[in-house]
């Protein structure tokens, strides 16, 4: 769990602030025929004019792995998917295709039908799941006629495409399989024409989805790429013959989309090239919109209240609380909440130091004096996410114990004597162990059992009757069955036993007690004005500087095109929510789902503009600007992004970000100082200070703001090769982690267990720094001059790492 919740926080770039989990997807695919009795294309032949059907069958040649190394380093992975072994393949009808050749092997041609959308190829070669491979997938699109088709293509995760031999499309990304990511332009010849796709594997799943977009499908891209202010891909998708009064697939036209979105250079674009005038709806028509592609299909749900100075203006379910009893989501169904937990943890704690039972700057080693470091951590620390103790859900064997009860000391047990991340309040970084440990510690002051304190203080006082701590064998009436997602299938996620969440995130609720505590807390009611105020201050370091994140007791602050917003989001597999308030204007929004990966709209700015749109700060498009190279060079470097380092270059003019463990992307000039993603609806203003310095920059995506340092950088030395070789071996981290140091063309690497290689970079000669993560690591020599250990120094915090091998 990060940010926010039992949560993630970034999704390149940044994911949002729910537990991030893998999905594991499987699929039923079917090799149709053997390869030595396949000729011609078979069935993987499509008609130009057959569109907005899914490409299920496709003839697979694979699977090729990247380099020997089981884990290649990402330039490695870069490498294999720049370079190509064919572009086409000749096909003669009533004759075998032509097997590929690569390393030695021959590798003969399957022909493959999917009977989901997605064509997964882990599943296409065996059960055995594939890491730092690709294939190739060829098929045939036949046109009465020459002219341009509209490719929608969604891969996990690199991607190219050739049409008839010439490349048309490349994408190297990490990221899931999801319908339409890109859209690739293909300009048909009369007759039969050869499309040609390389997917390449990072880790996890591994797969492709395509189509030939429908003029519904275009008319969504379009509305997404004016929402988003994508000029470029506006154009792209105009000159193509899409429609600008077309409305999508929600019912809503570009040039509403523009108005909402507050782009009104790209109102006036859109009416140059014929758009008509036409009014925006209302705020609950625009909701609505939103969520009705659930109706009528069986998939989870949505639910969505809001309140202005107190009073419900919108109220709704969408889509299916319980799959299979065929119970539908309503504003009175309960789902669990996760991390929106925080905020009344919070509230407690402060509850308990307003009755003179505790102060935050208790030491915890005052209510468990055996906790290693006790006495330096104290209960802001905890409340803050900065006293280093390492997350109980960040451990590797957590995920396969959470469906069995476990008692609060047993679970303090288990991650007490982990080493700490950082030293206490020197750093920032999402913790699921401190909240935990805040409930512990309200049973200890109180009395009473956590639940029962929340419902004496809280609960009972504001009649929040549908709310309370979730329990296995609970029985409540509407609750929300959790669900993951199979590529638009659902299956039964996994069911947390909520013992494990405690404090941190084991609350369930509904619409309207969400939204009354909400109302209750901000208005003054719950909360002395001093206490609030003080769970609405960003955490100061120790150094004097601010996290990245605007997080105070169990809130997080920011700003939403000019308008202010307080939030917390919570997640834990099959559920998902969303907690916000706009101060200025008494906004309230709450969301729920029950599944993490909802298919629509799961935002609650989105949903504070539709009622605000025209009161916000108005937006202007994505056009690229020139900057001189030496301004662009003011710029590189290296910026912390809390748990994550984000690497910025400059390559022959242009300017590059890559985030620990992404793929590199161009990033693009709007201005002298900003600069966005085009594969990513992302945002990055440089702030050079009086003297023209630039040591921080604002990143914004999602309606979030980070406000990022940029890190000093170390000056690299050359060192005598020979030295690195009595650094290899193993050193142990912890109990689940050992760290390999590995020598490869006269550098180092470091491997953690179940990770990629992280190259060392010499600073001395037994001192060394990660580029990639915020990261130092120096090498100690026993009596005998054998290095015996190492210090390993990452996001403020020490560790020492014993040589086992």
């Amino acid at each position: 769990m990060r940010h926010c919740h039992f949560s993630a926080y970034f999704k390149v770039i940044i994911s949002s602030s729910i537990l991030f989990i893998t999905a594991v997807i499987s699929h039923t695919v079917s090799a149709q025929t053997s390869a030595a009795t396949i000729s011609g294309y078979g069935k993987a032949t499509y008609s130009a004019v057959a569109t907005g059907k899914f490409m299920k069958n496709w003839l697979i040649a694979g699977p090729v792995p990247v380099s020997a190394d089981s884990m290649p380093a990402s330039s490695v992975q870069e490498k294999t998917f720049k370079e190509d072994i064919i572009s086409s393949v000749p096909i003669v009808t009533g004759k075998p295709v032509m097997p590929v050749h690569v390393q030695q092997n021959t590798l003969q041609w399957k022909s493959i039908s999917s009977s989901e959308d997605a064509v997964m190829l882990d599943k296409a070669f065996g059960e055995k799941s594939y890491d730092f491979v690709y294939a190739y997938a060829i098929a045939e699109i036949k046109a009465e006629k020459a002219g341009t088709v509209m490719l929608g293509l969604g891969s996990d995760d690199g991607v190219k495409v050739w049409l008839n031999g010439k490349l048309v499309h490349e994408n190297w990304i990490p990221r899931g399989v999801q319908k339409d990511d890109d859209v690739v332009p293909l300009p048909l010849v009369r007759g039969s024409n050869q499309i040609l796709i390389k997917v390449q594997d990072i880790q996890g799943g591994w797969g492709f989805v395509a189509r030939l977009l429908d003029q519904t499908a275009l008319s969504d891209q379009l509305g997404v790429a004016v929402s988003r202010g994508d000029l470029d891909k506006m154009n792209l998708l105009i000159d193509n013959g899409v429609d600008v009064n077309a409305k999508s697939s929600a019912g809503i036209s570009p040039l509403v989309a523009a108005k909402i979105a507050g782009r009104t250079d790209i109102v006036q674009y859109l009416i140059k090239k014929g758009a008509k005038e036409e009014a925006v709806p209302d705020a609950a028509t625009l909701i609505d919109t939103y969520y009705q592609s659930l109706k009528g299909k069986e998939m989870p749900g949505i639910a969505v209240l809001v309140s202005k100075d107190g009073k419900t203006v919108y109220e709704r379910g969408f889509g299916y609380a319980d799959i299979k009893g065929k119970k539908i989501v309503t504003p009175n169904t309960k789902f669990r909440i996760g991390s929106v937990t925080k905020q009344f943890t919070a509230a407690a704690i402060l509850k308990l130091q307003e009755q003179g039972l505790l102060s935050v700057n208790d030491k915890l080693s005052k209510y468990i004096p055996d906790f290693p470091r006790g006495e330096e951590v104290t209960i802001h620390h905890l409340l803050t996410h900065t006293s280093g103790i390492h997350s109980y859900t960040n451990k590797p064997d957590f995920i396969n114990k959470v469906t069995k009860t476990i008692s609060e000391d047993s679970l303090i047990y288990s991650f007490k004597n982990d080493p700490y991340d950082f030293n206490p309040g020197e750093n920032f970084m999402y913790n699921n162990s401190g909240y935990f440990l805040l409930g512990y510690i309200i049973e200890k002051v109180s009395g009473k059992s956590y639940g029962e304190y929340l419902k004496q203080t809280f609960f009972d006082p504001l009649q929040m009757k549908n709310t309370g701590v979730h329990y296995a064998g609970i029985k409540l009436e509407e609750e929300a069955h959790g669900y993951g997602s199979n590529n638009g299938k659902y299956d039964d996620a996994i069911n947390w036993d909520m013992s494990w969440a405690g404090g941190a995130g084991a609350l369930y609720s509904t619409l309207h007690d969400l939204d009354t505590w909400n109302m209750s807390l901000h208005s003054g009611k719950v909360l002395r004005p001093e206490s609030l105020k003080a769970a609405l201050t960003t955490v100061t370091l120790k150094n004097g500087d601010q996290p990245a994140m605007n997080y105070g007791y169990g809130l997080v602050t920011g700003k939403y095109r000019g308008i202010d917003y307080i939030e917390h989001s919570g997640g834990l597999h099959g559920f998902v929510s969303q907690l916000a308030y706009y101060p200025k204007e008494k906004l309230s929004v709450v969301m729920f789902s029950n599944t993490m990966t909802p298919e629509v709209t799961f935002d609650p700015n989105k949903i504070a503009e539709a009622y605000l749109w025209n009161e916000m700060e108005k937006e202007t498009a994505k056009q690229v600007v020139s900057v001189p190279a030496e301004v662009l060079q003011r710029y590189t470097g290296r910026y912390d992004f809390m748990s994550a380092v984000m690497q910025v270059t400059l390559e022959s003019d242009q300017l590059f970000a890559q985030l620990s463990g992404q793929a590199k992307f161009p990033i693009y000039p709007s201005s002298q100082t900003e600069f966005f993603w085009k594969v990513v609806d992302a945002k990055i203003k440089f702030i050079p200070d009086e003297n023209g310095v630039v040591n921080r920059a604002e990143f914004r995506q999602n309606g979030q703001t980070l406000n990022v340092k940029k890190l000093k950088e170390d000056s690299i030395v050359t060192i005598d090769p020979v030295l690195l070789d009595q650094y290899t071996g193993k050193y142990k981290l912890n109990d689940q982690i050992v760290v390999t140091i590995i020598k490869e063309n006269d550098k180092l690497f470091a491997q953690p267990t179940g990770q990629g290689k992280l190259e060392m970079f010499p600073v001395s000669n037994t001192e060394f720094v990660f580029k990639e993560i915020n990261a130092k690591i120096s090498f100690i020599k026993d009596e005998n001059g054998k290095v015996n250990k190492a210090k390993l120094r990452m996001n403020g915090g020490d560790s020492e790492l014993p040589r086992v091998e």
